[in-house]
């Protein structure tokens, strides 16, 4: 999985944000989405992604489903390349 060639991501004090530079959309998330955001530029997977949060997290009786429903955003917004 990896972003589509326009995305640009970056971390400020608020969140991080995602800049889409063909269309100049811009997204923000909080820490968690940043993280993803991050384990995506990594080269993650969707069950690398969720792996390492469960992980990260003890209240993650729920993050599968979170994870996946933040990543379909972003393919729905053509943030991620569709394989």
């Amino acid at each position: 999985m990896h972003f589509t060639e326009h995305v640009k991501i970056r971390n400020e004090k608020f969140g991080t944000v995602i800049f889409e530079t063909l269309t100049e959309k811009i997204f923000i998330t909080n820490e968690t989405g940043g993280k993803i955001l991050q384990l995506i530029d990594q080269g993650r997977d969707m069950p690398q992604i969720i792996d390492e949060l469960q992980n990260s997290y003890e209240d993650n009786q729920k993050i599968g489903k979170d994870v996946t429903s933040f990543i379909d955003c972003l393919k729905q917004n053509d943030l991620i390349a569709r394989r």
